[in-house]
């Protein structure tokens, strides 16, 4: 899946969450383009099939990289909890959100309380 420099560039702007028309902006040369002829081909940039592909593999790796696993978060709070040097207060709060992560607290119930309309049709 060769890409052009500017196709590339176009991919991991909408990979980085610009708008596609902001990524066609930034990517492609369009100063004397209107808005409407810049979010025509930005459609069809997006469309091609190499490009949307290229998208997904990026919006991939920056999902996979940005993941902060419940593994981490445990390891996280084990450490607090274990450091000598942590302060008792914080060690206790370490503690009490590994016990919550691990569903060792009573449930809690949540009373919800409003008004709603059902309307019924047999037509």
């Amino acid at each position: 899946m060769a890409l052009t420099a500017k196709q590339e560039a176009f991919a991991q702007a909408v990979a980085g969450g610009m708008t596609q028309a902001d990524a066609y902006r930034a990517s492609y040369e369009c100063d004397n383009s209107t808005d409407n002829t810049i979010i025509q081909e930005a459609s069809r940039t997006m469309a091609d099939r190499n490009v949307s592909a290229r998208v997904a593999e990026l919006k991939e790796a920056i999902a996979i990289a940005a993941i902060w696993t419940r593994l981490d978060s445990v390891q996280t709070l084990a450490d607090i909890a274990k450091d000598d040097d942590t302060r008792a207060n914080e060690k206790v709060s370490a503690i009490k959100e590994l016990n919550a992560m691990h569903g060792f607290n009573a449930p809690t119930k949540h009373e919800v309380a409003g008004n709603f309309t059902l309307n019924i049709s047999f037509d």
